[in-house]
């Protein structure tokens, strides 16, 4: 079906049903503050998961091989960015000191942000792309110096006190010292004030709106599709929550992730380069290698799927394999703090 998700009716009812699936989660998976232990949190990877499948397969039938393929890849490469910024969370969660019972939660409210985040990010992103093609070098750029600063920080510039939402809310609404289960207002002393849970559903919201810089132009680099970047980016979204609980505990089996998501985005970014300055030259070395000119775009499609899979497996057998430096061990010790 040629054009199929091209339709915005189809994308809209696609959005429609992201959100009617966030309400759900609010409503009956997330249910009263808990603590959400590994057997739920595995329960619950495996149903996004499947729901993410589920989309996939609908591409596949609708859209086409091609398609599908770019789904599958952006999907991938979004999962892998986004167990990045799980730790990420887990050291604001443990900066505010948030409460077990709340962190789930306060997941699932920064969600709902990020996903509205990510929404303007796409469409704006697709819509000066569609006018103006060079801004691809741009976002071609932002991948590079991304993959470069993410192999030489090592995670150092993660600091909630200098995020600068938290900075701006408290000079302008007074923030209570004490949690009040998962309400963002309370009383005290007669005075309406702000809870810290509040707080740290801002700087979650803010922390990924940040991420979406690397995201969008990761998936702008797999897929020109609107639909594909955007759905691709809400199921790799949605199921973060789990994904955290999940993966807490495990810190020390994603060690070298860093290092495998700097490749992908530098093999994105230069991906992007390649196929804008060179794209027909590029295309006939494809073809020159045997490949009908039928299959060439899907052969490449196909091509990304496997690096990037490739890369990501790479750098989990290295976080296994290889031994621990002692820098290494201090760093996870005070994430997992």
């Amino acid at each position: 079906m040629e054009g199929y998700f091209d339709s915005f009716t189809i994308l809209a009812a696609f959005t429609v049903g992201v959100f009617v699936l966030l309400l759900i989660d609010l409503l009956l998976l997330s249910g009263k503050a808990h603590h959400v232990g590994m057997k739920e949190a595995t329960l619950l990877t495996i149903l996004w998961t499947l729901v993410a499948a589920a989309v996939g397969v609908w591409v596949f039938i609708a859209g086409g091989t091609e398609l599908g393929i770019e789904y599958t890849t952006a999907y991938v490469a979004e999962r892998a960015l986004s167990i990045d910024n799980l730790f990420v969370f887990l050291v604001i969660f443990n900066y505010f000191a948030l409460p077990d019972l709340f962190r789930s939660r306060a997941l699932l409210f920064g969600i709902v942000g990020a996903l509205v985040a990510r929404a303007v990010f796409i469409f704006f992103a697709v819509g000066i792309i569609s006018v103006f093609e060079p801004v691809l070098y741009l976002l071609a750029a932002v991948l590079i110096y991304t993959a470069y600063k993410l192999i030489t920080s090592h995670g150092e510039d993660v600091d909630p006190s200098k995020n600068i939402v938290a900075r701006v809310f408290r000079r302008i609404y007074p923030i209570s010292d004490e949690y009040d289960g998962h309400n963002f207002f309370t009383v005290k002393n007669g005075i309406r004030m702000a809870t810290p849970f509040a707080l740290v559903v801002l700087v979650l919201a803010s922390t990924d709106v940040v991420f979406a810089i690397d995201s969008i132009p990761t998936v702008v680099g797999i897929s020109k599709n609107e639909f594909i970047i955007w759905s691709s980016n809400a199921m790799a979204v949605l199921g973060m929550r789990p994904l955290f609980f999940l993966l807490e505990g495990l810190v020390n089996l994603f060690r070298y992730l860093s290092y495998g998501l700097a490749a992908i985005l530098a093999f994105i970014g230069v991906k992007i380069i390649v196929e804008t300055a060179i794209h027909d030259q590029f295309h006939d070395l494809i073809h020159n290698l045997g490949v009908p000119d039928g299959q060439i775009s899907i052969t490449i499609t196909l091509g990304s799927l496997a690096i990037v899979i490739a890369i990501l497996v790479i750098s989990v057998i290295a976080s296994v394999v290889l031994p621990q430096s002692e820098e290494d061990h201090h760093r996870h010790d005070e994430a997992a703090a």
